[in-house]
């Protein structure tokens, strides 16, 4: 897994926007965009400031033979290649399923809730035949 990689998964974990990271390691929003496209590597000040960020090391983001486990999610956002629109569209499903399946729906209807969304998903696949 490459440094890219790394950035833009580390900066969705933790849940901050680019430009806060950018701030708090000192750089341009532009800067750390180059790094996150691979443009340019970050000098290795700017790069301990970022990992801090991030709650990592500068060995770690650097490192081609460590990657991050990716959640399923995750696996998704990054190797989908349905049209953005399509993919933001599931990623607001997936906000709403997670608000609802942490709510207040007892454990019955939630598996009631997800056996409906698996005929949905196998209707669907049986119809684009």
């Amino acid at each position: 897994m490459t440094l890219p990689e790394k950035l833009e998964i580390l900066i969705r974990r933790k849940g901050i926007t680019k430009t806060e990271v950018a701030k708090s390691a000192g750089i341009t929003y532009r800067g750390l965009a180059n790094y996150i496209s691979g443009e340019r590597k970050p000098r290795r000040d700017i790069l301990a400031k970022v990992a801090k960020t991030l709650d990592t090391t500068p060995e770690f983001l650097l490192s081609n033979r460590e990657s991050i486990i990716l959640s399923s999610e995750e696996r998704f956002i990054f190797n989908a290649d349905s049209p953005d629109t399509a993919v933001n569209s599931a990623l607001l499903l997936l906000d709403e399923t997670r608000r609802v399946f942490t709510g207040k729906l007892t454990a019955t209807d939630k598996q009631a809730l997800f056996s409906c969304m698996s005929e949905i998903y196998f209707a669907s696949k049986t119809s684009k035949k």
